[in-house]
């Protein structure tokens, strides 16, 4: 009777093929790109806090009954303290992602190197290897080869903290390892929120969901995955068990090459206890899919840190686009038979509301005047780097709002009432 049960959710599941979603991702309005520079070329770091000229976030999106498309320019605000020593730059990004996932029967691997998922602020994810691999002699080989390095042992501690990520040569941002930013505020007792979609169109959630899967009213959990180092000395099978010749042998584990220091020293097993499956996620409901769907989690242990393989596993679940996997630079928007906006979609489908806020610019105090409201008026404040600053919940078409501890700088103020939303820029002197 358990199996026929677990049979049955399974395929409730695979019925219930979530559509990508279109109001998660993070849209620009009106905020500019801006980093932490690090400026010392040698000694300890010296960080210099720039704005640039780029938009921030996602610019436009726009869809049909098959596709989602997305444009960024690969960066967002207040991206954190990165050691090394590039540069973000603009990226000009599109990228396609199936509204409904299909599941093949070969799965195609997620790639080593590049972009693998999209973040919902419009910052990519790249894969598990810094690019360089075991050549036989040392770990100079660039690209991808049979013992890949395994970037967050060999880069993580160059990341900021707030995306987990850097730019790479040609100035790209990107993220490795648990965005924090994106799901940050959120109680641990509460599931995480969707913090970007796979290739493959299937959403990646921060690392909290249901203890059970199919069961909303189940305790909120870190999600564990099933990834773990292989118990071996010698680097001559793959994962997978296969053999390999002489000439694609590993290092030796060693102190000079320990174990982890390459993607291939992971496995992934059931035996491991892990609420993840080998590709990174499971079929589950959440509460943007309240019937289910295949999602992906963030993997972090128990202090918080990341954890192999942090993002997705070694394959997809679905089927990618694979004209994503070349950084979106091969990909058009169709000219016709498309929806686009390029404001949050909550404000295309509902309508804005009439809103007026004075003094703006002010030293703190605000005075908000809604018009035409009814019942509960939800009130949220968000700072450049996307955090909630202020909140209030309240009957009434006036309010007086106190930011006066915040530092001085522009805020997005959001107002909701029944489906209307409001969005404006205020400015704290």
């Amino acid at each position: 009777m358990k199996k026929i049960t677990l049979l049955v959710l399974a395929l409730i599941a695979i019925k219930a093929q979530a559509q990508t979603g279109l109001d998660n991702w993070i849209m620009n309005q009106g905020e500019y790109a801006s980093y932490w520079q690090n400026t010392a070329s040698q000694g300890p770091p010296t960080y210099v806090f720039y704005t640039s000229t780029v938009l921030a976030n996602v610019t436009k999106v726009c869809y049909d009954n098959t596709y989602v498309w997305t444009e960024s320019d690969g960066m967002t605000t207040n991206m954190g303290r990165f050691l090394n020593p590039g540069t973000p730059t603009e990226q000009n990004y599109t990228y396609r992602f199936p509204r409904v996932p299909s599941v093949p029967a070969t799965k195609t691997a997620v790639p080593m190197v590049g972009a693998i998922a999209l973040l919902n602020n419009g910052v990519p994810a790249f894969g598990l290897s810094n690019a360089h691999y075991y050549n036989g002699t040392n770990n100079n080989g660039m690209g991808v080869g049979t013992w890949n390095v395994e970037v967050y042992l060999s880069e993580g501690f160059v990341l900021d903290t707030t995306m987990g990520a850097h730019p790479q040569q040609q100035g790209a941002y990107h993220s490795h390892a648990n965005p924090t930013r994106l799901y940050e505020g959120m109680p641990v007792t509460e599931h995480s929120p969707i913090i970007g979609y796979a290739f493959d169109g299937y959403p990646i959630y921060g690392p909290y969901g249901y203890s059970t899967a199919m069961d909303a009213g189940s305790a909120v959990t870190r999600m564990k995955t099933g990834f773990a180092l292989r118990n071996i000395t010698t680097r001559t099978t793959l994962p997978d068990g296969t053999a390999l010749s002489a000439g694609q042998y590993g290092p030796a584990v060693s102190g000079t090459y320990p174990l982890g220091t390459y993607v291939e020293d992971y496995a992934w097993s059931a035996a491991n206890g892990g609420d993840l499956d080998i590709y990174n996620g499971r079929f589950c409901i959440t509460p943007e899919y309240p019937s289910g769907t295949y999602a992906y989690f963030i993997t972090i242990d128990a202090n918080g840190t990341p954890e192999f393989p942090y993002i997705l596993g070694t394959s997809y679940y679905g089927a990618p686009e694979t004209d994503d996997i070349t950084m979106g630079a091969t990909i058009t928007i169709p000219s016709s038979g498309t929806t686009c906006f390029t404001e949050p979609l909550s404000v295309k489908e509902y309508g804005k509301m009439e809103a007026q806020i004075a003094p703006n610019p002010s030293n703190g105090m605000f005075n908000l005047k809604l018009p035409d409201v009814t019942g509960i008026v939800e009130l949220e404040i968000y700072n450049m780097a996307g955090q909630v600053v202020y909140s209030n919940r309240f009957e009434g078409n006036e309010q007086f709002i106190d930011l006066s501890k915040e530092s001085a700088g522009v805020f997005t103020l959001k107002v909701t009432n029944n489906g209307k939303i409001h969005y404006s820029k205020i400015a704290l002197q």
